[in-house]
């Protein structure tokens, strides 16, 4: 069986009559009319009573013509699946993400491609240890939501665009502060239980980082973990500020202020790609949405530079 003469029957009974039928199908009425007589003849049911002025479905048809349609869409997904491939999209998009950023970030260029590139089939995967940035590394993962350092550059020839900052907060339980009190200082810390993670991807050890041993360590693979063990009393640590925020707010975790103990701290979380990957059309789209809100938030602090800077001339006058 064709789709042609099942389009027919569709579109006949959509506009009422077979001059209408033939004008939307560029087609003569003789034409479609024959086209419908020889479906009747291979089916071997009637499927229009022409007894009547217009044209109508008999049961056989309606029902006929109810699981017919289904055919005709599913028909018409596949020709704009063959289309955008014939036209480069890709079939997969492999996206990875570390645990300590927030996948919420890419929500609205996730559904712009779901929008605009069916035909491309999305994989968003989760990692820790800077794992994401590893799979992009080894071209395991076409882009990479990931926390990023200029020192990362070293790895391979990334392609970085900045999202957001990578805010840290040192956080400790209530709990923990209610029985053994709020820690004041780098050696106050340094006498209670300390969570942090193992060494990283890259070599990157957290205590060279942060340089206090703790009392005692525990050491974990994953943000989440860290911070579920950080609620139920185990110790201190430092972790991103998104992973804790509401728990802060609800006052279970409470965070840890010595000054100077993060200022040379500062990260950013970058959508990172490999320079010489070149990307399909789905993943250039979310690719360039990213590089548009970049070249956005530059130019807004351009103009507040020139602002302040006026006014500090002016002031100075």
């Amino acid at each position: 069986m064709k789709i042609w003469p099942i389009r027919v029957l569709s579109t006949l009974i959509a506009t009422g009559s077979l001059q209408n039928a033939a004008e939307q199908l560029h087609r003569t009425p003789a034409a479609l009319s024959m086209t419908l007589s020889n479906l009747e003849n291979e089916l071997g049911f009637t499927l229009l009573d022409r007894s009547g002025y217009r044209l109508q479905l008999t049961p056989q048809g309606s029902q006929f013509l109810r699981h017919a349609q289904e055919l005709l869409r599913q028909h018409d997904r596949l020709n704009s699946i063959v289309t955008q491939l014939r036209e480069g999209a890709e079939p997969q998009l492999l996206l990875s993400y570390d645990y300590t950023c927030n996948p919420d970030l890419l929500l609205s260029a996730l559904k712009r491609i779901q929008r605009d590139f069916p035909v491309t089939e999305v994989f968003v995967s989760g990692h820790s240890q800077l794992e994401a940035l590893k799979e992009v590394a080894e071209g395991l993962a076409d882009i990479a939501l990931t926390p990023w350092l200029p020192t990362f550059q070293q790895m391979a020839d990334f392609e970085s665009l900045r999202v957001s900052q990578f805010d840290l907060v040192v956080a400790i339980a209530k709990s923990l502060v209610d029985e053994l009190g709020m820690p004041r200082s780098r050696d106050a810390l340094s006498e209670l239980p300390y969570l942090l993670p193992r060494n990283l991807n890259m070599g990157i050890n957290p205590e060279q980082i942060y340089r206090i041993a703790g009392k005692s360590r525990l050491r974990v693979n994953d943000s989440h973990t860290l911070v579920r063990y950080l609620r139920a009393g185990l110790g201190w640590g430092i972790v991103p500020r998104d992973l804790v925020q509401r728990e802060i707010q609800k006052g279970t975790l409470l965070e840890i202020d010595i000054p100077g103990f993060l200022d040379h701290i500062s990260a950013e979380v970058h959508l990172v790609k490999l320079s010489s990957k070149q990307l399909g059309p789905a993943g250039a789209q979310l690719w360039n949405e990213f590089a548009e809100r970049e070249g956005s938030q530059q130019r807004v602090k351009k103009r507040a530079a020139r602002v302040q800077s006026h006014v500090t001339q002016s002031s100075s006058r």
